[in-house]
């Protein structure tokens, strides 16, 4: 039994908390086994504990160390980290396992300045380091190569500089590695076959110059290069990525324009170099006869079916009782331009590729001036001046920032220089008093967490809701990374 709980102790796998319940479980079993062992092997065995159990705690402390002063070198907005707890497991965007830190994750945090070398060679248990979405600037510090574990490198959106270093193809584990929106130069470096695990490549928005080398070694599900200074032709392994993986270059090659001296279409080049057997033979007397029956029965369908529909119409219009001969002005259906946005990480990321669209958002004005009631307008909160109304609001051009369960969000600039975010709300139902009511009761609430709402919008076909615009990053990206 001692023998056993003292096996169990010096397992690698154990935690520091297990490591002392162990200890006492096992040196109490020796202490009560027949097969007792003379007194100095247990103070031997008690003291090589105590060293591995101090090995342990003495790593942790060097994380922790390392940690503070990442938060020293670069600040953070939200980095309120307790630095009087022993354990820096319990801190924000920190986890860990086996009592060691295997991920960092500080998204949209205000980091700023250089990372300095000497930080990441206490991190070596690290799997993924989220660092995108702040104002890093300089290189990559080289120490990073030590972090052999890591397999979630995200950087994108911020302001590094520099060649792409060298000893990124040292980590044998990365599988997704964003560096997009940064001012990474140079040429496109060939070290990538080394990263034969590498599955997520995202080096889109910087400064890399040169061809794009044979990435043949590698199995890339997402790939974008495109706004840098690259040239050349795309390499045959790549042209199965769309093309806006390779916009805002000098490339060509499928799926670009092709390259000086391509040949268009090896297939149809074949084909059209061989006679064409089934034109150089007339078609037959009851293959002509069956086309001119099939097109005589198709313009009769047509022109019966267009007889159809004007007798239709035509009904219509002389059932029609004219109630009023007021005509009404009617607002014109306004619209709402739509930019379409890049997209990042993702740990989720996921082609990070953008669609433009234009969502044409009607106002229901017509509908309302029809019931016999005033045009709708913006509905605001409080006293603040209304600097702004729908007509403002739907000429603006818009950006989506995410599609919900409940809507779509904007991100709308207004010609007279406000941004404001408008979530288009859509499936709602229910009467106009009930909206306004509970409308009104969300924009009563009044806390420094909340973003406050600015105004709505009601008609029967539209609801819209106005809030001030916060520019650090969705609730999503700050809580998940």
């Amino acid at each position: 039994m001692g023998i056993w709980l003292l096996g169990a102790v010096v397992s690698p796998t154990s935690s520091a908390s297990s490591v002392l319940v162990l200890l006492f479980l096992g040196l109490f079993g020796c202490r009560h086994s027949p097969m007792l062992p003379h007194k100095h092997t247990l103070v031997v065995v008690a003291a090589t504990l105590a060293l591995m159990l101090a090995a342990t705690y003495a790593d942790l402390a060097a994380e922790r160390a390392a940690l503070l002063a990442l938060r020293s070198a670069v600040g953070g907005r939200t980095l309120f980290w307790n630095a009087t707890r022993d354990s820096p497991c319990t801190w924000a965007g920190v986890q860990c396992e086996r009592d060691h830190v295997v991920e960092l994750h500080l998204p949209g945090v205000a980091l700023s300045g250089q990372i300095p070398v000497g930080i990441f060679g206490n991190l070596t248990q690290l799997r993924t380091l989220s660092l995108r979405f702040n104002a890093l600037r300089g290189s990559l510090p080289s120490d990073l190569a030590k972090c052999v574990n890591l397999r979630n490198l995200y950087i994108q959106r911020n302001l590094l500089s520099g060649a792409i270093p060298s000893f990124l193809f040292e980590l044998p584990d990365l599988v997704r590695l964003n560096m997009g929106f940064n001012n990474f130069s140079g040429p496109f470096p060939t070290g990538f076959n080394s990263l034969t695990r590498l599955k997520t490549l995202f080096v889109e928005n910087n400064q890399l110059s040169g061809p794009i080398p044979d990435l043949s070694k590698l199995s890339l599900d997402q790939f974008n290069v495109s706004y840098n200074l690259l040239n050349g032709s795309v390499p045959l392994k790549l042209r199965t990525f769309p093309q806006d993986s390779f916009i805002g270059n000098s490339l060509c090659g499928r799926p670009l324009s092709l390259c000086p001296g391509d040949i268009a279409d090896p297939i149809s080049v074949d084909n059209n170099s061989k006679p064409n057997s089934h034109t150089s033979h007339k078609l037959s007397a009851g293959a002509i006869a069956g086309i001119v029956v099939g097109s005589v029965v198709f313009l009769l369908l047509l022109v019966f079916l267009l007889i159809f529909l004007c007798r239709s119409k035509t009904a219509k219009k002389t059932s029609a009782v004219d109630i009023a001969t007021v005509k009404h002005p009617e607002a014109d259906a306004p619209v709402l331009a739509e930019k379409g946005v890049p997209d990042v990480e993702n740990g989720g990321h996921a082609n990070g590729n953008s669609a433009a669209a234009v969502a044409a958002v009607s106002a229901g004005n017509k509908a309302e001036v029809n019931g016999g009631g005033a045009a709708k307008k913006l509905v605001f909160f409080g006293n603040a001046a209304r600097a702004f109304d729908l007509e403002d609001l739907l000429r603006a051009s818009a950006e989506v920032l995410g599609k919900g369960t409940f809507g779509t969000a904007y991100k709308a600039v207004l010609e007279a220089g406000p941004v404001v975010a408008v979530k288009r709300l859509k499936d709602v139902t229910i009467s106009e008093k009930e909206f306004k009511e509970k409308i009104e009761a969300v924009g009563a609430m009044d806390h420094e967490s909340l973003v406050p709402l600015r105004a709505f919008y009601f008609s029967r076909d539209e609801k819209l809701l106005v809030y001030d615009y916060l520019p650090m990053g969705s609730l999503s990206a700050l809580l998940h990374g």
